[in-house]
């Protein structure tokens, strides 16, 4: 029998896996980043508070769609395809730095959070 934190963990990947492509789609409708830069990091910080202990494997699960969707997407004629600025290899790469930043920063802070709340908790002994 799998422990609970596995079923967790595992339920959890799950769902970052699948907000991560729902943002990343979105985002690759949309023309404002920011909207997705602050979805993201709500995101990944709910997931952060969920799961505290894997904070860094929900950031990159989440994360990582946002760039490959908005490059494979358009070429793909999924996506409008922006004629002004087409995607390449380096706006590729800055967006995946943009984006980690924003998740890794949504869910250590969520895990962070839960982690004070915790100790808050406890009793302290004197």
């Amino acid at each position: 029998m799998r422990s609970r934190y596995t079923v967790v963990t595992v339920l959890l990947a799950i769902l970052a896996l699948a907000g991560g492509i729902f943002i990343g789609y979105a985002d690759s409708h949309s023309d404002d980043p920011a909207i997705t830069l602050v979805l993201l990091a709500a995101f990944t910080f709910v997931l952060g508070a969920l799961g505290p202990r894997r904070p860094w494997l929900w950031a990159v699960l989440a994360g990582v769609w946002v760039p490959v969707l908005d490059t494979t997407l358009p070429r793909m004629g999924l996506a409008p395809w922006d004629t002004a600025s087409p995607p390449t290899f380096l706006s590729g790469l800055g967006v995946l730095g943009v984006t980690m930043a924003a998740c890794f920063a949504g869910s250590y802070a969520g895990a962070l959070l839960v982690r004070a709340a915790r100790r808050a908790m406890t009793p302290h002994q004197s």
